[in-house]
């Protein structure tokens, strides 16, 4: 009988050693599949962060690009504008010059309206 246990027990202990080898193999097989796929997920890995980069700085240099073509409108419309206030400050110097009564009239009127405007009444 104890020859019996002891072979159940050698039988038992072989197939549990059996089963780590196989375990062992299982799991070295597993990180041989996985380290085969890596380098190929990380240069896709690399390739798409390479692309993300070049449409983020296509991005910025399309910005920057629209930013120049505005700041030069709005450097010739200012200047536009400065032009004209010049014409209308001189046009204005000119009336006045000519005919300072209706002037005077003209702008007492224009600050009466505008305090009559901006009073406030209780």
């Amino acid at each position: 009988m104890e020859n019996s246990i002891d072979s159940k027990i050698n039988n038992t202990r072989d197939g549990v050693t059996q089963i780590g080898k196989d375990l062992r193999a299982d799991a070295h097989a597993a990180i041989d599949r996985v380290a085969d796929k890596v380098p190929p997920a990380a240069d896709r890995l690399a390739t798409s962060a390479h692309n993300g980069v070049d449409k983020v700085a296509n991005g910025v240099e399309s910005v920057s690009g629209t930013v120049d073509s505005v700041s030069e409108r709005v450097a010739a419309r200012s200047k536009q504008v400065t032009e004209s206030y010049k014409k209308l400050a001189e046009s204005g110097r000119s009336h006045v010059r000519s005919s300072p009564a209706i002037s005077v009239l003209i702008a007492a009127a224009a600050g009466y309206g505008i305090s009559k405007l901006l009073s406030s009444r209780k």
